[in-house]
């Protein structure tokens, strides 16, 4: 409007600096683009924490299934050196006793894993409650 107005008059020296309407709509152009570019920050800024939500709660998920898949080798290892630890005290032999308390071990390590990454999937699910 106002490069129309400037040519409808003939060029920038013929203009009426004193013109109301001209004046009230270079302000209220000037508000409109400062309220637009506030909509367009907080449009970019909404996007950018869906991003960073949908972000931590993938991870959450890939946690959740590691976890699954620890608890199962955790199990599965137990229920193996219970098993060994039967077949030795059965045949009265000690390799097989020896094998169950490697197992045994493996399976408190894959169990203290299981401890820290439980510890991490409340840390990422207190972080998604805590973004925007």
């Amino acid at each position: 409007m106002v490069c129309d107005h400037v040519h409808s008059v003939g060029g920038i020296g013929n203009i009426d600096f004193t013109d109301k309407q001209l004046l009230l709509y270079c302000a209220s152009a000037r508000h409109k683009y400062s309220a637009y570019l506030e909509e367009q920050k907080k449009s970019r800024s909404k996007v950018a924490a869906g991003q960073k939500r949908k972000a931590v709660s993938d991870e959450v998920s890939e946690l959740k299934v590691k976890r699954k898949a620890l608890q199962n080798d955790a199990d599965a290892l137990s229920t193996a050196a219970d098993d060994f630890s039967e077949q030795a005290e059965k045949s009265q032999q000690l390799t097989l006793l020896a094998k169950a308390n490697g197992m045994r071990r493996a399976a408190r390590e894959k169990e203290d894993q299981l401890k820290e990454l439980n510890q991490l999937i409340d840390n990422k699910l207190l972080e998604l409650e805590n973004c925007p």
